[in-house]
C-alpha cells in the first residue's frame, strides 16, 4: 500500500462460497473481475481491496463515499468512479496473484 501512486488493488480471501475475488490482470493492467456477485460493476471489488494515496483524495475534495444514495453493493464502484479508471489501477500482490487480506466475517479483515 505504502507504494500506491494513485489506487492500488489486490485480492481478497472470502469465507464462504468463494474462496477469494480478484482483479484480472493481464500485462501489468487490470483488465476485469474475478467475483461471485455483480462482475458487471465498474470496479467489483470489496473495501479490502483497494487503497487510494491521500494527494488523490486531497485533489478529489468532492470525491465521497456515499453512506446513502448508492445501490446495494455499489459503494466501492460509485466512489472509485470519481477518483480513477480501471485503466489506471495499480495491480498490487504479484499481480493479483497472491492474496494477503481475508475478510474472517463480516465487517472485518485479516491482513497475512
Amino acid at each position: 500500500m505504502r507504494t500506491t501512486r494513485k489506487v492500488s488493488v489486490w485480492p481478497v480471501g472470502l469465507v464462504g462460497g468463494r474462496r477469494y475475488e480478484r482483479p484480472l490482470v493481464e500485462n501489468g493492467k487490470v483488465v476485469g473481475w474475478y467475483t461471485g456477485w455483480r462482475a458487471d460493476r465498474p470496479f467489483a471489488i470489496d473495501m479490502a481491496g483497494f487503497a487510494v494515496s491521500l494527494q488523490v483524495i486531497l485533489s478529489n475534495p468532492k470525491a465521497v463515499f456515499k453512506r446513502r444514495g448508492s445501490q446495494p453493493g455499489m459503494q466501492e464502484s460509485d466512489f472509485l468512479k470519481q477518483i480513477t479508471t480501471v485503466e489506471e489501477l495499480e495491480p498490487k500482490a504479484n499481480n493479483c496473484t497472491k492474496v494477503l487480506i481475508a475478510l474472517v466475517r463480516r465487517g472485518s479483515a485479516c491482513a497475512y
